[in-house]
């Protein structure tokens, strides 16, 4: 078993060297090594099954542009993604992405600040929308993610 001092040394040791040999350079690199050690950190998971890449669909040119997460379930392999929408701000919480109910693309379904947030969206998993209003389970971000599909109803306004 790990100590809580070894593994904060490994979490320093990794962030440090992906900072090193990052091909986005360093600070880029250092952003997606703390996100990595941060969902590791919120989902209680090794840094092995956390994967972190940049965010094409939704970048921006100011600092701290937005990261993809993946965290893969030791026990099922099954695959939760993730946006850190603002990973220079560690106190944000991470939505998690998934199927709009009306047009299918990927968007954030559920704000992720600590483990028992994601248990609770899976009990329960997305209210329904049925054209109606959106209900206030979801992140106030729903309604204005990018990758809505150009005709769905609860996509961004042009």
């Amino acid at each position: 078993m790990t100590s809580i001092a070894e593994a904060a040394q490994a979490a320093a040791v990794f962030i440090q060297d992906s900072a090193a040999t990052s091909e986005f350079g360093p600070y880029r690199g250092a952003d997606l090594a703390r996100t990595a050690v941060r969902l590791a950190s919120t989902l209680g998971l090794t840094l092995d099954r956390i994967t972190v890449t940049p965010d094409w669909l939704r970048r921006r040119t100011t600092p701290g542009e937005p990261l993809l997460t993946t965290a893969t379930c030791p026990a099922t392999g099954t695959r939760y993604e993730f946006l850190a929408r603002h990973p220079l701000h560690e106190d944000d919480a991470f939505e998690l992405l998934g199927p709009c109910p009306m047009c299918k693309a990927r968007v954030p379904l559920a704000d992720i600040r600590h483990l028992a947030d994601l248990g609770t969206f899976l009990a329960t998993s997305p209210a329904p929308l049925d054209g109606g209003p959106i209900p206030p389970t979801y992140p106030d971000t729903f309604a204005d993610d990018e990758a809505h599909t150009p005709t769905c109803p609860y996509g961004p306004t042009p």
